[in-house]
């Protein structure tokens, strides 16, 4: 299933490249990348995302075998998945309609990502004063 979805982000992203151009082929898989950590940060925090996604065990041929094994483990939940593709397909869908001059997507993407970010990291920081709790 996840080849379809994969399939399905690559036909995506082929359509945004002829509606906006190479820069919006860009910006959409940028936006996907950002929203998947964010639906993984919100389950496991930041460092939890980082740790699932494997960005910290990177290594420097991307192209590995161990590095691709990484990717793969992220995509097993497809729900995040879906969640991540359908904010990016909006987002571009908002730039495409609204006039280019005006800044309000950008806005309104700065803060909806800070008020996400803050709900993160507020919920993260609930659950490291919870497993910092001392017991007698």
């Amino acid at each position: 299933m996840n080849y379809w979805i994969a399939a399905f982000t690559a036909a995506v992203a082929f359509i945004m490249g002829f509606a906006a151009g190479p820069q919006g082929t860009l910006l959409f898989l940028i936006v996907l990348a950002v929203a998947l950590y964010l639906f993984w940060a919100e389950e496991l925090g930041f460092k939890g995302a980082l740790d699932r996604l494997g960005l910290n065990k990177l290594q420097p041929p991307v192209w590995q075998r161990s590095n691709w094994v990484q990717f793969q483990s992220t995509l097993t939940d497809q729900d995040k998945l879906v969640k991540a593709f359908a904010a990016a397909l909006v987002l571009m869908a908002v730039k495409l309609m609204l006039p280019s001059h005006q800044g309000v997507v950008f806005l309104a993407t700065i803060v909806v990502v800070g008020w996400f970010l803050f709900k993160i990291y507020d919920s993260d920081k609930d659950r490291d004063q919870a497993d910092s709790a001392k017991f007698n």
